[in-house]
């Protein structure tokens, strides 16, 4: 006797009889969610059951990796058991050191760990994960070459891109060495306030006098000599001096006769009634800092913006070869006044070499209250996160606001007519953290050399405004600015027979006055 097939039949009131009735829409819709009366599972649950439980998905293996100083390693991971595994952590280059990854919140198998400020070179990256049935971890490894490549008409100048940990500095505060600072404490006792509350670094800056408790120093905490030299012409901080200028001397003096020493000079609270204006800041040189935000001296929105917009105006006059960065400081004069303005400077020591280039690169972010997670370049993107702020603000040289992002991630990626990005941090009630400027730089040229109604004309895009200089066979030719698309065109009407080795590069508009990597065109003249 034959034994006929047993056959499941779906009832003509069943949802899936007019679905399945279109053969193909319906045999696509029961593939996707699969048949689950019939026992069918769909086909995400049949790659469940295939994939790896660890895939490093970027960056891939091999890959060379450039367009700035952070690198985002993601990856899947899941058990198949009950799809969630304990901990995803990274390794770079055979460390026994497992940096943790973060688990995104928006997909249960996606993982992610920012590494920053990679050195160039090839790198191995190993990624493990824990908690996955039936193994005690599972493990892959990439090998990627970092390198200081873009791939945009312009590079961004990054304040950050070097190797460091983020340290509270104070740059501005008084002891009893100072005649107004009867209610402080004792240059020693104040710098070990400081760093009770947290910070590595402390300037102790009393009026005319240098402080320089030094007992206090030890591999966790370093004192810079400094004094504020107070004069009705301006306040000035002057940082590694071991003695002070006299205050009799006109502005400009005393910053070259701190620097002169060896020190460093920073214009302090602006918005004072003995602050700085528009046309000191223009007028005055050698200085490196300027305090955008002072506790003492205005904490309060209109003199905040006024600094900022003092900022802007001397950055842009004076131009990227003479970066002002943003400072700020509590300028406490006792102790309830601490703590309410700092630096966070990213350097790899306490060294004073250290800690003085650091300051000069302008690695650091100037801060009211939060705090920057991550800060600096990431695919070609202006890149920042906050902890303890609300909102994100990219904003460009105008002051305009580029974009606001939530304060756990955000990203801007510069059209190329930006002049220099920098970054807020804003917490609800006001108080803000000040990255520095990224300016943007031109690139190598692209270039290509077209034929024209009166000869051949070079075309190509670098960062608008440009001039790009070009030279034939080592003479040189002439130059063409770009336009606010980046486009730029220069004829060349008559070209001799044979080979021609054109050599392009392109120098950013005034002030700025940085020249770019050149680029060499060859090029066959005509033969007859």
């Amino acid at each position: 006797m034959r034994r006929r097939a047993s056959r499941r039949r779906i009832g003509a009131g069943h949802p899936w009889r007019r679905l399945l009735g279109r053969s193909t829409l319906g045999f696509i819709v029961a593939l996707m969610v699969g048949l689950p009366f019939l026992g069918v599972p769909a086909l995400a649950d049949l790659a469940d059951q295939t994939a790896p439980p660890l895939s490093i998905l970027s960056p891939s293996d091999s890959a060379e990796v450039g367009d700035g100083n952070l690198v985002m390693i993601e990856c899947n991971a899941f058990d198949k058991a009950d799809g969630v595994v304990d901990s995803v952590q990274v390794s770079i280059d055979g460390s026994e050191t497992w940096m943790p990854a973060d688990h995104s919140a928006e997909d249960s198998r996606r993982w992610r760990y920012l590494w920053s400020d990679p050195s160039p070179g090839q790198h191995r990256i190993r990624v493990r994960a824990t908690g996955i049935e039936g193994t005690s971890s599972v493990e892959q490894t990439i090998t990627v070459k970092i390198a200081d490549v873009w791939n945009s008409s312009y590079t961004i100048d990054n304040p950050y891109a070097s190797a460091g940990k983020f340290r509270k500095t104070e740059l501005h505060t008084h002891s009893t060495n100072s005649f107004d600072g009867w209610t402080s404490l004792p240059p020693a006792q104040l710098a070990l306030e400081y760093k009770k509350r947290g910070y590595e670094i402390v300037a102790i800056t009393d009026h005319d006098v240098v402080s320089n408790p030094q007992q206090v120093t030890d591999g966790t905490f370093a004192v810079i000599p400094a004094y504020e030299s107070t004069s009705d012409s301006g306040h000035i901080t002057g940082l590694f001096v071991d003695m002070p200028v006299s205050p009799a001397l006109p502005a400009q003096a005393r910053i070259d006769a701190i620097n002169a020493m060896g020190g460093m000079a920073i214009l302090n609270h602006p918005s004072w009634r003995i602050g700085w204006r528009n046309t000191d800041l223009r007028s005055l040189n050698g200085f490196f800092g300027l305090e955008v935000f002072n506790q003492i001296a205005g904490d309060n929105q209109p003199k905040i913006q006024g600094n900022m917009q003092l900022w802007h105006d001397v950055l842009n006059a004076k131009g990227r070869p003479s970066r002002t960065w943003a400072v700020a400081v509590d300028d406490a004069h006792d102790v309830a006044n601490i703590d309410m303005g700092w630096i966070m400077l990213k350097t790899p020591s306490l060294d004073r070499d250290a800690v003085r280039q650091a300051m000069t690169n302008g690695a650091f972010y100037a801060s009211s209250g939060p705090s920057f997670g991550a800060l600096g370049v990431l695919n070609g993107a202006v890149t920042a996160s906050s902890p303890d702020a609300a909102v994100l603000r990219f904003i460009d040289q105008d002051l305009k606001v580029l974009q606001e992002s939530p304060a756990q991630w955000g990203s801007y990626r510069p059209t190329g007519a930006e002049r220099w990005i920098r970054i807020e941090a804003v917490r609800p009630d006001g108080r803000t953290a000040w990255s520095q400027p990224f300016w943007l730089l031109p690139n190598v040229p692209t270039v290509a050399a077209l034929p024209t109604w009166t000869g051949t004309a070079l075309v190509g895009e670098t960062v608008p405004g440009a001039r790009v200089h070009v030279s034939d066979n080592g003479e040189y030719l002439g130059s063409a600015v770009a336009a606010a698309d980046g486009q730029f065109l220069f004829p060349c009407s008559t070209l001799s027979a044979g080979k021609h080795d054109f050599v392009l590069f392109a120098v950013a508009s005034w002030p700025d006055q940085v020249e770019g990597p050149r680029v060499t065109l060859e090029f066959s003249g005509p033969s007859g």
